[in-house]
């Protein structure tokens, strides 16, 4: 009898093994979310960075918008997966926004067969800003007191009398010392030697009790317009200075700047990206 039953085995093996090699399971998952978001805020733009996914069939990344961090995410614009920005990070700039306006954005992962993961972890929001460049001011002391003052709101990158209602910040030296000064109703702080795109958030204090602050080659301030009810802020980055004791018809100094208006959002302390988990402080 046991050798009937093995040869009715042995008969059925075949079938069995058959039947799954014919027939096998396939199971296709959608990817992962992308993580590491982030925004880099521009000027009239905002370009959001993330870790490439590592799935074999990965295609493409979806971008996705909304206008509130509850709201519902729109579909802005799909990325091949094998676009590289900054030699490691994928991104994408979203340019059909205004300055002053705030957006949130989160990024998906679509494989080859048109699965798609879900909207990435991240709080990522960006509120993009009128930026410009090499800003030269006069010393307010010399005959060029006319192009001593900023006007941070006005957006022009024109220099104005430091004596003009609605300067924000102007130039000049004392005591053998170069400075940026403000009006009574502005704050400023010495950020320190860095760069200003990496200049990202206000702080919330620390601002010169003077009212000045010496202008060091080299490094960034943060400015506080304080036009109760409403505070805005900006930030400058000296390129440039001249030598102090030179003549003060002919002092000037060079500044990158960045300003966040409050045409939307007062009290909006982003000036740049947030990295680790977006502009999201």
């Amino acid at each position: 009898m046991s050798g009937t039953l093995s040869a009715i085995a042995l008969t059925l093996l075949p079938i069995v093994a058959g039947c799954g090699d014919d027939d096998p399971v396939v199971v296709d998952t959608p990817p992962f979310p992308p993580d590491g978001v982030f925004s880099e805020t521009g000027d009239a733009q905002v370009t959001i960075f993330w870790n490439p996914n590592w799935e074999n069939d990965l295609a493409a990344y979806g971008v996705y918008r909304s206008d509130a961090s509850d709201g519902s995410y729109s579909h802005l614009s799909d990325v091949p997966a094998s676009r590289v920005c900054d030699g490691y990070w994928v991104c994408y700039t979203d340019t059909d926004v205004i300055n002053g306006e705030t957006w949130y954005y989160a990024v998906t992962a679509l494989d080859a067969a048109g699965n798609e993961s879900d909207l990435s972890y991240e709080d990522v929001f960006d509120t993009p800003r009128p930026e410009g460049a090499n800003l030269i001011l006069f010393d307010y002391t010399g005959q060029n007191r006319g192009l001593s003052g900023y006007d941070f709101s006005f957006l022009s990158g024109a220099a104005q009398p430091d004596t003009a209602m609605t300067t924000d910040i102007f130039y000049g030296a004392a005591a053998g010392v170069n400075y940026l000064w403000t009006t009574s109703r502005v704050d400023i702080q010495d950020y320190g030697l860095i760069e200003l795109p990496f200049v990202d958030w206000a702080p919330v204090s620390g601002w010169a009790p003077s009212g000045r602050v010496e202008a060091i080659v080299g490094h960034s301030y943060i400015v506080r317009m304080a036009d109760v009810p409403v505070v805005h802020y900006a930030k400058v980055y000296v390129k440039s200075v001249s030598n102090a004791g030179a003549d003060p018809d002919t002092r000037n100094v060079t500044l990158d700047w960045a300003y966040q208006p409050v045409n939307v959002e007062p009290h909006n302390r982003e000036l740049a990206p947030g990295f680790g988990g977006g502009a999201s402080r």
